[in-house]
């Protein structure tokens, strides 16, 4: 491995006469100039990142290094030309079994006739693409079918054979469409189910949502404090795209996990406040998101994180 991707570090600022690194093991967060022995991979990383910018013009772009995803974002210096950042991705795709949910979420979400519309939810940092991609690996494996991948950039490396199943990571970026675009090009592939990275934006909501009535089962992630939060984020979101969007979201959701990660110790540990949408109360939290009271949902979260293995 080389020894920027073995590196621990934030983010990594290459210019044309400079590049300096934030978060280095040892300098806190602090600028540092990237180390001298890093001198010839710097020098080799800039000119893959200035190739690939050329190609597509995309500002935001995945690149792979020794198996390890670096995403890129371009940015044009108002004197010298682009500046690109790298930002190693922290995901990781695990036995989705080895994650700590309690045994009834575990059920709920790797469920075989399960359709429509799971968020995994959080601040940033927390783990939530880990555990999207972990859940739709698992589910390939134990139920095969074909899944697709739709990130922007990439951030994990789900593409391959896992178990009876198949996951096709797609490429999309804002300059050919975004989401929205892939989206809809993908939900016409047949997919069983399709992982989205992060919904950011009002098309990639509305697809979304359409996706979760249409018999499609969406795995994504969104960033919000707490579960009902995210409920009104994406109805906000779907909205100026889907004016029935209370009543969408109320038929279509089946489940959020707001998770986080506390410190115990020398050691973060998964916390998730659980919302499952497929157990006997649902119609009741269904009715709540029609009638506009998502609110109220945080009884319902703290009742079924009472009655789990996280109370």
């Amino acid at each position: 491995m080389s020894l920027i991707t073995a590196a621990d570090f934030i983010d990594l600022y290459l210019g044309d006469d400079f590049a300096d690194v934030k978060g280095l093991q040892g300098a806190g967060s602090r600028r540092v100039p990237a180390p001298d022995a890093w001198a010839e991979e710097v020098k080799v990383l800039k000119e893959k990142c200035q190739s690939t910018y050329q190609d597509g013009h995309d500002p935001e772009f995945a690149l792979v290094v020794d198996g390890v995803i670096l995403r890129v974002t371009q940015l044009d210096n108002a004197f010298t030309g682009s500046i690109f950042v790298v930002r190693k991705s922290n995901a990781e795709i695990r036995d989705f079994y080895q994650l700590g949910f309690p045994q009834e979420v575990v059920d709920a979400l790797l469920a075989p006739t399960l359709q429509g519309l799971v968020l995994i939810v959080g601040d940033m940092a927390t783990g939530k693409t880990s555990t999207a991609a972990s859940l739709i690996v698992a589910r390939l494996r134990r139920h095969g079918g074909i899944g697709f991948a739709v990130e922007d950039p990439q951030e994990t490396n789900t593409n391959g054979q896992h178990g009876l199943g198949r996951c096709i990571q797609v490429r999309t970026s804002r300059k050919s469409g975004g989401y929205s675009e892939a989206l809809t090009r993908t939900l016409r592939s047949g997919a069983d189910l399709v992982l989205v990275g992060e919904i950011r934006d009002e098309d990639t909501a509305y697809q979304v949502c359409k996706a979760s009535l249409n018999g499609h089962l969406v795995i994504a992630t969104m960033h919000s404090k707490t579960g009902s939060q995210a409920i009104e984020k994406l109805v906000t979101l779907a909205k100026p795209l889907a004016p029935n969007a209370y009543e969408v979201v109320a038929e279509g959701l089946q489940a959020v996990v707001c998770q986080s990660l506390e410190q115990i110790g020398t050691t973060r540990h998964l916390v998730a406040e659980p919302l499952l949408l497929t157990e006997g109360d649902q119609h009741s939290i269904r009715d709540k998101i029609r009638r506009q009271n998502i609110h109220l949902i945080e009884e319902d979260i703290l009742r079924q994180k009472q009655a789990s293995l996280w109370g």
